[in-house]
């Protein structure tokens, strides 16, 4: 106990909170100004039980796998068994009251939870490393079990507010396996002290960037509790959302709006322009102190080898400048409002044992998708279905109509689902759809 109380431990203990608090107030003001303090108390409070409950099972996993290789300490013992935790433990957090959360909630909440754990761990540490390197374990730990822990709040709360088995537990574990396998990628640099210079800053810049994508996503994602009030589940929501923006842009075609304005990409204010200039000068300075005074490195900073005092005083200056310049690049209008030229869709050939009707579909997901009908069906009415791709046609998948309405304008439709994922369907559809999109996005033509 009296270790903890020497002088490096206490600078280690408050680097920790001041990274703690950085990155805390950074997603705060970036994203998510309104929080319950009660909420947070709570989720930090998650984190402390799912630290030990981490710990607990990584001393047993050691004491049965006494040596393990570098790469089960990287991708099991640490990043799985952590992960796990941390996925138990906001799943804890939001069983209970999930329809009054969404999935911007996952996402904060997650982050706070994965703050709070990725904080004691590194206390737990303590007495394992020298200063230097636990400044460099803290200050880029931290984040990585943040924005995981916001990754892994995002695809819960899509798991719990989804409904289609296959397409929640696939979007679930995808959330999860990419989280271990960032995780164990920047275990595996620290433990073998492997190409840091490339292991450190793609691993947290990846996280970021896909953290970003999921923040701006969910801005346009609705709560549980008005999910449950259209009768809707989250997946199905998004098939209407997106059935609705391909109609919109065939509406503004006809009267030769233009939706342009709509842009992909936000570009930081003045402030942040100030604070990246900042954090790259420390870079550059840094850079010039290693080039021509290597020697008073080696003096000063103890422990702390040439590359990690790179990736220390250099790098991660330069990522903290990246991060702050493109936070909140991604404009979330942009995925429910812009259309990039002109949209794929299907011919549908609706069949039922006494009729038949002929429409179309924009979006599938994996099996379900929504069409316009020219009637209202039944739920759970049997239907074959005919899909044409061009000139291809994927004929007979039977499915059935989970439910059929109409819409402020009159319009009926239904969202439909197939027995089975058509995979060669699919295949054929996301291959012409990823051409259409690589030209919407470098061939530009104006839809005026």
């Amino acid at each position: 106990m009296l270790e903890i109380l020497k002088p490096s431990y206490l600078v280690i203990i408050s680097i920790n909170l001041l990274t703690l608090g950085f990155y805390y107030y950074f997603y705060r003001f970036h994203f998510y100004r309104h929080t319950d303090s009660n909420l947070q108390y709570t989720a930090f409070a998650f984190s402390i039980f799912c630290a030990g409950l981490a710990l607990f099972l990584q001393l047993l996993t050691t004491t049965y796998f006494p040596i393990g290789s570098v790469y089960f300490r990287s991708f099991f013992t640490s990043s799985f068994l952590e992960e796990s935790v941390k996925l138990f433990g906001i799943y804890i957090f939001f069983r209970k009251n999930q329809n009054t959360f969404s999935v911007t909630d996952g996402i904060f909440y997650g982050i706070v939870l994965g703050g709070g754990f990725g904080m004691i761990e590194n206390i737990l540490y303590l007495i394992d490393t020298g200063l230097w390197s636990q400044v460099l374990r803290t200050i880029t730990a931290l984040p990585i079990h943040m924005m995981n822990g916001g990754l892994l709040g995002a695809f819960l709360i899509t798991f719990l507010f989804s409904k289609n088995n296959t397409i929640k537990w696939l979007r679930l574990s995808f959330g999860f396996f990419f989280s271990v396998g960032i995780h164990g990628l920047y275990n595996l640099s620290m433990f073998t002290d492997l190409s840091l210079l490339i292991f450190l800053p793609i691993c947290i810049l990846i996280l970021f960037f896909l953290l970003e994508l999921t923040i701006a996503r969910s801005r346009i994602l609705l709560p549980g509790y008005v999910l449950n009030l259209l009768e809707m589940s989250l997946e199905e929501y998004e098939i209407l959302s997106r059935h609705n923006r391909h109609e919109g842009w065939i509406q503004n075609v006809q009267k030769h709006i233009s939706n342009d304005k709509v842009k992909l990409f936000r570009f930081p204010n003045l402030r942040n322009i100030v604070i990246v200039s900042f954090f790259l000068l420390l870079s550059m300075v840094s850079i010039f102190v290693l080039d021509q005074f290597p020697e008073w490195i080696s003096k000063h900073f103890g422990d702390l080898h040439l590359e990690g005092y790179f990736v220390l005083f250099v790098i991660y200056p330069g990522i903290l400048g990246f991060m702050i310049f493109f936070a909140g690049f991604l404009n979330p209008y942009f995925f429910r409002d812009r259309m990039l030229s002109v949209p794929l869709f299907s011919s549908v050939d609706l069949h039922t044992e006494i009729e038949e009707e002929n429409t179309s579909l924009f979006y599938i997901s994996l099996n379900t998708f929504y069409i316009p009908t020219t009637k209202i069906y039944s739920p759970g009415t049997k239907v074959k279905f005919d899909l044409w791709l061009g000139v291809d046609c994927f004929a007979s998948l039977g499915g059935l109509i989970l439910w059929s309405r109409e819409n402020e304008e009159g319009n009926c439709g239904a969202m439909c689902r197939l027995d089975t994922i058509p995979i060669r369907f699919l295949l054929r559809w996301n291959l012409i759809r990823f051409k259409q999109n690589i030209k919407n996005l470098f061939v530009r033509r104006s839809v005026v």
